[in-house]
């Protein structure tokens, strides 16, 4: 048997490995082809190392279309990325990260944390995907969607309805964790999901 067709035949005899959801959901969406149309081309976008002032973390983010910021909260510092606009032009793609150890006021153990965003807002029209583990560059984290309708306020006339989609990662470090957490449009989100996976695979911890 020749080498090329051993080769084809060892490929097809091998078994097929779970990924990521995420990596899973984007690996297929780029080979769905429609007949007639042009392959899609694969993102281009520059990266860059970043570490934050407060060392919060070390990571990558993108050189385009993202503007780095970090502020000091009552919870400690919080690291955020803001992207575009939605086309209402009153929500702001963010996407942040916060770090919760026992130091940290009103500290409460991931668990615990993951079921209080996961609940229910009987005031808020929401729905929330299971939670599903992913794995990235510090273990394993925790990853749900949550999809929410909320009244936005206006500066030039009155409150609209807009639908917000929320990717979540919860990441263990220790007994300690990061929330990271990407926010967008409804109609947008999916603009957004490559850059949120690669951000969050590329995230380490570093010594505080």
């Amino acid at each position: 048997m020749n080498s090329p067709l051993l080769a084809a035949c060892l490929l097809l005899a091998s078994p097929a490995l779970a990924g990521d959801w995420l990596v899973d959901a984007d690996k297929a969406a780029r080979e769905a082809v429609i007949p007639g149309a042009a392959q899609p081309e694969a993102p281009k976008k520059a990266w860059i190392p970043f570490v934050p002032a407060s060392r919060l973390f070390s990571g990558e983010i993108p050189v385009q279309g993202w503007w780095p910021m970090e502020e000091e909260t009552a919870t400690g510092s919080v690291f955020r990325l803001l992207g575009g606009d939605s086309q209402s032009g009153a929500v702001r793609t963010v996407l942040s990260v916060r770090f919760y150890d026992k130091d940290t006021p009103g500290f409460m153990p991931i668990k615990q944390a993951v079921d209080l965003m996961r609940r229910e807002n009987k005031e808020i029209s929401r729905s929330i995907s299971p939670v599903r583990p992913v794995r990235v560059g510090l273990g394993l984290a925790r990853t749900f969607e949550i999809t929410e309708t909320r009244r936005m306020p206006s500066d030039d006339g009155p409150s609209f309805e807009e639908e917000l989609h929320h990717y979540v990662a919860v990441i263990p470090v220790g007994e300690a964790y990061y929330l990271v957490r990407l926010v967008s449009s409804r109609a947008t989100y999916l603009e957004y999901r490559d850059d949120f996976v690669r951000f969050m695979k590329s995230l380490r911890t570093l010594s505080r």
